[in-house]
């Protein structure tokens, strides 16, 4: 057992995780049987899998084995055992990890107690008082107490200098701490030396594409790019991000959507750093610009790339296994949807494991990853260079990709800019627009936005904050797509007036993409689904509380008139209104749902939003929005008086919506309030509904941005429906419908609160 995990631990500091990962797997299998009577090697075999979880991005479940661990070793070994305080010592860096800066400084004063009277008065001069006094020294810094930080990092070094000597990995880490401090304090005359010599020792006994050797690269690209040295932080920077690629490439297909998304949230602030890098210095390196237009099409809407590509995968392959262990995970996903919406009391009552549910489910998502080559495929496919979009646009068109990050000041600031990348037939390179005040674009400048809209007041101001600069540059183009990020999912450029008092829908054809390498897709001829429209409104809510929406019922029955010649209705009204039926839908042609739909912020969310525990909205957006069905009023004293196995509450959220079968729908339209709404994350759109029916398969979406007007809404679809029947393309329908509103109504709180989103 003992070659098994020194084994497994060699395979984490090669950088091998997926290797170590199955040596782990089996180690455990075999020392569950024994535990009892291998406390140690279990409570290490622990440690070492919680280390692999978090270099995989598993920070909570990193977490959970490491407290395990530490409980086993505290019973078989004494409080002053220096593998034992190794064992804390990890905990305490994991929950400094997690964002719990007290408990870890308390577990780390903990830990330089026990060395201290452990070691007594040879504690300065020991290896394991260095650890600890370098592990502290990064939560110094993290509180801004940079003072502490370069104490406790000085005496760690010159202790592991006397004891290992300058080129051990030990010391290679405390240098580069070091190193990076002094480079993030302008004092660059002494972090140079520090981040050379950790580079070059780790360089030597590491591999070349091991994540500390890569992070060394990184800092000293970094510290080039203070010094005013551009050339070589320039080449460092290509072989950082080359290598994080393949790091992409290489583990994101053995891990689960959750893990996926922990996984990029640890590797995307490098992309942040060279974005800043690169835009910074595009102008004198023209091939910076191509590198990063290279890098952000391949990472843009990775995760929802990730999903979509999997679900795509399994409907286009005639794999029986693949098909069978997909529909197990979609089980499980409705059973944990099932289980979010009970009580504390109910789930004991039914003896339900959530936590032992998510971890079935996570485990089966990443067998089908395994399994399939989905995501290597479509990551793959997205390395597309901007010229071959540029050389895709028609004269007349220009694309346009917006970019959200942070600036970079000696590190990520709070701070965001933007970037208007511009994609113009006729030009040889995009054209680059800097907005570095972000902050006021998301707060200040979007609450004037909203208010002018629901007051129904003239707006002069919201064109010059987030169109007035692109002006110039896009000129008398005719259709621009833009695939948005930030705020810009929240703001439809449409219902921005010009100074001349035309609204922008008025002189351009905008059009909405989820990335810009959507363009290359033309739409196949012919339609390969069913010649379906599914329609759902006017639902039962059976309360005082939720008012009806009578208008819905018009709604769908002018729509219905429109469609019922070209094609099947699937019609349910009132009391069919409802979640089972909605489940059951099969991949039809149109998907129209009208009701009420919902969207909380997480600051807004209470106790038990909706019928689902907080702890669980808090951990999923996608269960904060969501429509209202028949039945939603039904449990409103409680919240959910329903069993495990009932999936019908009334309350559809985007987490259910994902499961939904709409391969080879063309259109869905959620005639809803702020359906388009949810977390915005950058580079990922917007986690809420629109994300839940993208990945559910849905080539169109219409959604809104704000609460609607119900006549006005019902005029806006079915005059939508009438021009598509007529004979337009979806879009060209849906603009034209738009116009005719505005003709109608004028301001754009009538016409303006929805949107598409293709892809």
């Amino acid at each position: 057992m003992a070659e098994l995990n020194n084994y497994a631990v060699l395979q984490i500091n090669l950088g091998n995780y997926l290797e170590a990962e199955k040596i782990i797997k089996h180690l455990g299998k075999n020392l569950n049987s024994e535990k009892e009577n291998e406390m140690l090697p279990y409570a290490i075999y622990l440690n070492n899998e919680a280390i692999l979880n978090q270099y995989m991005g598993r920070v909570d479940e990193a977490l959970g084995l490491m407290q395990e661990c530490t409980d086993i070793a505290k019973e078989s070994l004494t409080e002053k055992n220096s593998t034992y305080l190794q064992f804390l010592t990890n905990k305490a860096i994991l929950e400094q990890e997690n964002g719990d800066l007290e408990t870890a400084e308390n577990t780390f004063q903990e830990v330089l107690d026990l060395q201290e009277s452990r070691l007594k008065l040879n504690a300065k001069n020991d290896p394991d008082y260095a650890h600890m006094k370098s592990n502290i020294a990064a939560l110094y810094v993290q509180k801004g107490e940079y003072d502490k930080a370069e104490e406790a990092l000085n005496l760690a070094l010159e202790i592991y200098e006397d004891k290992f000597g300058s080129e051990h990995l030990t010391t290679a880490g405390t240098q580069s701490d070091l190193g990076n401090l002094y480079r993030f304090l302008g004092e660059n005359e002494k972090a140079e030396p520090l981040l050379q010599s950790a580079l070059y020792t780790r360089e030597r006994k590491l591999s070349k594409t091991h994540p500390k050797v890569v992070k060394s690269q990184e800092d000293l690209a970094l510290w080039f790019w203070a010094d005013g040295q551009t050339e070589s932080a320039k080449s460092y920077f290509k072989r950082v991000m080359e290598t994080s690629q393949e790091f992409i490439k290489d583990y994101f297909a053995a891990l689960s959507e959750a893990e996926k998304t922990k996984y990029w949230e640890q590797l995307k602030p490098r992309f942040f750093r060279f974005y800043n890098f690169a835009l910074e210095n595009h102008e004198e390196y023209p091939e910076l610009l191509e590198d990063f237009m290279r890098y952000r099409l391949a990472t843009k809407g990775i995760l929802l790339s990730a999903s979509t590509a999997l679900r795509n995968t399994i409907y286009s392959e005639n794999d029986e296994e693949l098909t069978n262990l997909y529909e197990q995970w979609l089980d499980q996903k409705q059973q944990l949807a099932n289980a979010y919406a009970l009580s504390d009391e109910e789930i004991k009552e039914q003896n339900l494991n959530v936590d032992s549910l998510e971890n079935e489910a996570n485990q089966t998502e990443r067998d089908l990853s395994v399994k399939s080559d989905a995501f290597s495929t479509a990551y793959e496919g997205r390395n597309t260079d901007y010229k071959t979009i540029l050389n895709q646009l028609k004269p007349g068109q220009l694309m346009i990709e917006i970019v959200q990050y942070p600036i970079f000041d000696q590190q990520l600031t709070n701070d965001n800019a933007y970037a208007y990348v511009i994609l113009k037939k006729g030009q040889e390179k995009p054209s680059i627009i800097i907005n570095r005040e972000g902050n006021l674009l998301e707060n200040r400048y979007y609450s004037y936005y909203n208010n002018v809209i629901n007051q129904k007041m003239k707006d002069d101001y919201s064109y010059s904050q987030y169109w007035k600069s692109m002006a110039d540059v896009i000129g008398n183009a005719s259709r621009i797509y833009i695939s948005p990020d930030g705020i810009y999912n929240q703001v439809n450029m449409n219902t921005l007036q010009q100074p001349n008092g035309k609204y922008l829908i008025q002189d351009y054809d905008i059009r909405y993409l989820g990335h810009p390498n959507d363009v290359l897709y033309e739409k196949s001829v012919g339609y390969s689904g069913q010649r379906t429209a599914f329609l759902m409104g006017d639902p039962n809510f059976n309360s005082q509380n939720i008012a009806q929406l009578p208008g819905t019922r018009k709604e769908i029955e002018d729509i219905s008139k429109y469609l019922s010649s070209s094609m099947k209705m699937q019609k349910y009204l009132s009391s069919e209104a409802n979640e089972s039926n909605l489940k059951q839908v099969q991949s039809p042609k149109y998907l129209h749902l009208a009701s009420h739909g919902y969207f909380l912020e997480d600051k807004q969310a209470n106790d038990n939003l909706f019928g689902v525990q907080l702890q669980y909205i808090r951990q999923n957006p996608l269960l904060r929005s969501g429509l209202l069905l028949t039945g939603a009023g039904s449990g409103e004293s409680s919240g959910s008086s329903q069993s495990f196995n009932q999936s019908d509450n009334g309350f559809f959220s985007a987490y259910e919506a994902i499961n939904l079968n709409l391969n080879n729908t063309e259109m869905v339209v959620l005639s809803a309030c702020e359906t388009g709404k949810g977390d915005v994350k950058a580079g990922e759109g917007v986690y809420g509904l629109q994300r839940a029916f993208i990945v559910a398969g849905a080539e169109s979406l219409v959604m809104s941005l704000w609460k609607v007007d119900d006549t006005a809404t019902q005029k806006l679809m079915s005059g939508f429906y009438r021009e598509n029947v007529q004979g337009k393309a979806i879009p060209d329908a849906f603009r034209s419908a738009q116009l005719a509103m505005l003709n109608e109504y004028k301001h754009p709180y009538y016409w303006g609160a929805f949107i598409m989103f293709s892809r």
